[in-house]
């Protein structure tokens, strides 16, 4: 028996994906068949040195990624020349400026910082919506992308900026350390910087000549699931790793997701809650949205696109989790369970529609497919009768709501009826929550079998394809989704719900065409 176990581990491939989040990296090892061998994750701190300010330290990303991809080396039992390749995902917008010499010129700028309003207001006057519809498949410019940003430091740092020798997302960042100086990247990310022209495959000349900067300051893009080299021998010996382990091109932390639980074809859709709210469908063609309210994606399986409407996510619960449940925190640190845990446990004492209290979701501006960049989140009803339990609750039914705008805007755009979503990330391991989904939105919610680590099985598909061991990412990804629970519509909640989406709707006609003033003032 110890024989065939030894003959079995020395046959089998193993690929490694990493997922470098908003706030946390994740590393999972996965053998040939896509089961799970291991996996570790690690949170770390946003920098937020005011409300529109949000950074990371470059370092802490690369001392993180080490730290999970050591720990699950280390502990996977696996002897590492079995593994065969590695891919990244990560979130897409969050933006570092380099100097020549590869050395950060500032922290990272991550997705969600906002102090790029203005820069905004200023890309979207002098390109029509039009244009920048038709050119990237983008809605109109908001402060979440990096296009706004780059104008921002050209104003606030022209000294800073003019020693920008090349600019990278998160898991550039990293591909570069493991490589030894790969400047590489993939669409699936830079298609959201209003920097890549959808239809050409290439750099947007016009935005290029606008934000003064050329095409030699960015990453030389390739197709995810190419293979790009191999690792660097010192680093390879710091991580664990073997030498020669393959690179392969990774790809947007959304789309790695929604591969990782089968939605690569058209009438599929999943949802994401991580640090984002994300709402994916896979499209063969792009899909131009004329008023301008959800954007179209490239996909990382070549020559696919994605609709993906995205707001806050997770972000928020992690928001209310830091500053208004210590409690639950200090009963984390005593050992008496999670305290995401412990706060969903106080939501299911509450009832359906937490007795009239809900949140607006706007915590720094408003998602697909409402375009306020001003919009800002608003807790409405508050009473004496309301405790800690109904305020969590309505956090989680605000993100139900707009999942559930994103999900009719996008089957009015497609033509496309959605039965099913497939939930993955953080916010899929809580049953309260993808049933609160499915009230909410009218349709079924299924988490898989891979749903806590979709976005690395995602990446380990692509290290997979690139190394050859599987043909086709799409048929793998299908083949590897299988079914965990099922969560139906509970019809006696249909009225409850139905009033809480009539108030969401009558608060966004109420402001729409006030934040911009209010934020001002």
């Amino acid at each position: 028996m110890k024989y065939c176990r030894k003959v079995l581990i020395k046959s089998m491939k193993y690929f490694l994906g990493v997922d470098i989040g908003t706030t946390a990296i994740k590393a999972a090892l996965f053998d040939e068949n896509g089961k799970k061998v291991l996996h570790h994750s690690e949170e770390y701190e946003l920098l937020k040195p005011s409300a529109q300010i949000v950074e990371q330290i470059p370092d802490v990303y690369w001392q993180t990624f080490k730290n999970c991809v050591n720990y699950v080396i280390s502990n996977s039992g696996i002897p590492k020349e079995k593994i065969v390749s590695i891919a990244m995902d990560s979130s897409a917008e969050t933006i570092v400026f380099l100097d020549e010499n590869m050395n950060p010129l500032d922290n990272f700028y991550v997705w969600m910082d906002s102090r790029s309003e203005l820069e905004a207001d200023e890309l979207n006057s002098h390109f029509s919506a039009e244009e920048m519809i038709f050119a990237t498949g983008q809605t109109p410019i908001d402060s979440v992308h990096p296009a706004t940003k780059i104008l921002w430091f050209r104003k606030n740092k022209p000294e800073l900026f003019k020693r920008i020798h090349m600019m990278f997302m998160c898991d550039d960042y990293i591909l570069w350390h493991m490589s030894g100086g790969l400047k590489m990247s993939h669409p699936s990310s830079w298609c959201t910087s209003y920097l890549w022209n959808i239809n050409t495959k290439t750099w947007w000349p016009e935005m290029l000549e606008y934000l003064n900067i050329n095409e030699t300051q960015l990453p030389y893009l390739v197709e995810s699931g190419t293979p790009v080299g191999n690792i660097k021998h010192e680093v390879a010996d710091e991580l664990g790793l073997p030498h020669g382990l393959l690179l392969v091109m990774g790809g947007q932390d959304q789309s790695c997701g929604a591969i990782g639980v089968g939605n690569v074809t058209p009438g599929i859709f999943s949802e994401s809650t991580g640090g984002a709210l994300m709402v994916c469908t896979t499209c063969d063609n792009p899909v131009f949205d004329s008023a301008g309210l959800i954007p179209c994606n490239y996909n990382v399986i070549p020559d696919k696109y994605m609709i993906q409407g995205g707001a806050k996510g997770g972000i928020m619960l992690r928001w209310l989790r830091d500053t208004l449940c210590q409690e639950e925190m200090d009963r984390e640190t005593a050992g008496e369970g999670d305290a995401y845990d412990l706060m969903t446990e106080l939501a299911a004492t509450t009832p359906a529609g937490a007795e009239g209290l809900f949140l607006m979701p706007f915590f720094g501006g408003a998602g697909c497919p409402n375009r306020d960049i001003y919009g800002r989140a608003c807790l409405y009803g508050l009473s004496l009768g309301h405790h800690k339990g109904h305020i969590v609750r309505a956090f989680m039914e605000a993100l139900a709501c707009n999942i559930t705008k994103i999900v009719e805007y996008t089957e009015n755009l497609t033509g496309v009826k959605v039965t099913q979503i497939r939930s993955l990330g953080g916010g899929s391991l809580s049953p309260l929550w993808c049933q609160i989904k499915a009230d909410v939105t009218g349709r079924q919610v299924v988490t898989m079998k891979n749903t806590q680590d979709a976005a690395c099985l995602g990446a380990a598909i692509l290290a997979g394809y690139g190394a050859g061991h599987w043909s086709s990412i799409a048929d793998t990804a299908q083949n590897l989704a299988v079914v965990d629970k099922y969560y139906d519509p509970n019809p006696k909640n249909r009225s409850v719900y139905d009033q809480l989406l009539k108030k969401y709707d009558l608060f966004i006609e109420a402001t729409q065409n006030y934040t911009e003033e209010l934020s001002k003032v």
